[in-house]
């Protein structure tokens, strides 16, 4: 581990703080009709998706490791939020086609299709959050592997 800011690797915060935008601005809405025939949203949760990209964020420079294990655990957390989100949307797409109100699945089905074009960039962005956290440890342990134990002075 680093001890001194000469020795510490530059990593590349934006992939991160990208990422938090991304799934800020993604809303996993998943529509219903109402008895009454209106039309009703119920919103997947990823709050703490963002909270732990933000976390690890925060800790990468000081335990890159640890934020790496933190930003794979809100990858899977957000995969696992799509699913649900994916399940319930065609649950909800099929309680339609067996109502027989064609105008209403129409309604939902363009709905949940304006939601549908916001994941795949999400993904995107976590691949590449992952890949500048792993290129830098990769980085640090390539640099330790050089100049395992020598003085501080002689790495000037």
């Amino acid at each position: 581990m680093p001890t001194s800011d000469e020795d510490k690797i530059a990593i590349d915060h934006t992939p991160l703080f990208a990422l938090v935008r991304e799934i800020t601005a993604t809303h996993l809405f998943v529509w219903t009709m109402l008895p009454s025939g209106g039309l009703k949203s119920s919103k997947i949760p990823l709050g703490s998706v963002a909270q732990k990209v933000s976390d690890a964020a925060r800790i990468m420079d000081r335990n890159l490791d640890q934020a790496v294990v933190m930003l794979n655990a809100a990858s899977v957390a957000f995969d696992t939020a799509v699913q649900r989100w994916e399940s319930q949307t065609r649950q909800s797409e099929q309680a339609l086609k067996r109502s027989a109100k064609p105008g209403k699945l129409g309604q939902i089905v363009a709905k949940h299709n304006q939601v549908r074009p916001r994941v795949a960039p999400v993904k995107s962005v976590f691949r590449r959050a992952v890949s500048t956290l792993q290129n830098a440890q990769i980085e640090i342990r390539h640099r330790d592997a050089i100049v395992p134990d020598k003085p501080k002075d002689e790495l000037k």
